[in-house]
């Protein structure tokens, strides 16, 4: 197919993308701005990490799909200059504050951040449901909204101050507690993107340390209800 070149702009980076497959362009198209000047990168990904990323997606994905994840790959190592990282969470955002509930696959994320939103309605904004990025600034930490958002497609534009990240576990009953930096690290080191090459890797690390270190961080064991999204809430708002 003939290549497409076009200009986004994610985690307040304007990032010009070429890709051959119209998964990428359908995605993105939220996040599309018009060409004007220089961009800050490019991301161009060859047959070969194309072909690596097949073997690392899921049996069956289309070749759209594992073009625009190679993509995704290669922007995350690039937007690491930017003090961005790709964090694997379920993100929500109410009155203005995320909040960021992490785990494994299939504990429940986007189960229980659909509680949120239908508790709190039209105040609940669905930042992204799979693969926001963190931007690390001076005066906070910030998620952003991104078009790599997992099979639901849920996804907002937008970048959000963060107010807590939360680590889910699947319990029979509804608690949840504060932990520490030392206590969350090894689950927020889990669930963001670490790069190969050693100097992003150590890049990466930093980010990790101040995600621990600046943010709230809690544990919470839960059962599917929205009894368990107003108990996080009540625990975790300003």
């Amino acid at each position: 197919m003939m290549e497409k070149r076009k200009r986004y702009r994610i985690a307040d980076a304007e990032i010009e993308i070429a890709f051959t497959e119209n998964y990428t362009e359908i995605i993105c198209r939220d996040y599309e701005v018009k060409a004007e000047g220089k961009p800050d990168f490019v991301i161009e990904v060859t047959d070969e990490e194309v072909e690596r990323e097949k073997k690392k997606s899921e049996p069956g994905a289309s070749k759209g799909i594992i073009e625009s994840l190679a993509i995704y790959r290669k922007l995350c190592e690039k937007i690491l200059d930017r003090n961005c990282v790709l964090f694997h969470c379920s993100a929500v955002a109410v009155d203005g504050k995320a909040y960021l509930f992490t785990a494994a696959s299939g504990t429940g994320k986007s189960t229980h951040t659909r509680m949120w939103r239908q508790h709190f309605g039209g105040r609940a904004v669905m930042v992204n449901d799979d693969k926001p990025i963190l931007r690390i600034k001076d005066d906070g930490i910030y998620v952003c909204g991104t078009p790599w958002c997992g099979k639901h497609g849920l996804q907002t534009n937008v970048e959000v101050p963060v107010q807590g990240i939360c680590i889910l576990r699947r319990g029979e009953e509804n608690m949840i507690r504060k932990i520490s930096a030392i206590d969350g690290y090894p689950d927020l080191y889990k669930q963001t993107y670490r790069p190969g090459e050693k100097d992003k890797m150590l890049k990466t690390l930093s980010m990790i340390k101040q995600m621990a270190e600046r943010l709230p961080l809690y544990e919470m064991h839960c059962t599917i209800s929205e009894e368990a999204a107003v108990m996080a809430w009540e625990r975790m708002k300003p």
